[in-house]
């Protein structure tokens, strides 16, 4: 079994990623301001203090993943399976929520500032 990618302190701002398998990456302070991961698989990945304002990460698995102190400021989360995530001192501000379980977000003290659970078929 391959190692899962490594990817810490990277710049990887506006790069496309959707549907790509990042199980288990390590993205640890990774830049991805305005990234496209739609669907990708980012199960166990360690987002720790990484920077994803304004990506595009809907209908992504981020199941189990640590995101804790991450930027998902105006991020689209929208249909995004967050269960098991650590969003411990996660910025949502501005964040589109769609269907995301604010409540157990929220027990894990995540800042929901300004964010919005839209209509998953609306732009905003």
């Amino acid at each position: 079994m391959p190692n899962p990618p490594d990817f810490a302190k990277k710049n990887l701002s506006h790069v496309n990623l959707a549907t790509a398998n990042l199980a288990g990456a390590d993205l640890h302070a990774a830049t991805l301001r305005d990234a496209t991961l739609t669907e990708a698989n980012l199960e166990g990945a360690d987002l720790t203090d990484a920077d994803l304002s304004n990506a595009n990460l809907a209908g992504a698995s981020l199941r189990n993943a640590c995101a804790a102190h991450a930027n998902m400021a105006d991020a689209d989360l929208r249909d995004v399976d967050l269960e098991g995530t650590n969003l411990r001192g996660t910025l949502l501000a501005g964040a589109k929520l769609g269907d995301v379980q604010r409540a157990t977000a929220a027990a894990a003290g995540a800042n929901f500032a300004d964010s919005s659970k839209g209509d998953p078929a609306s732009s905003d």
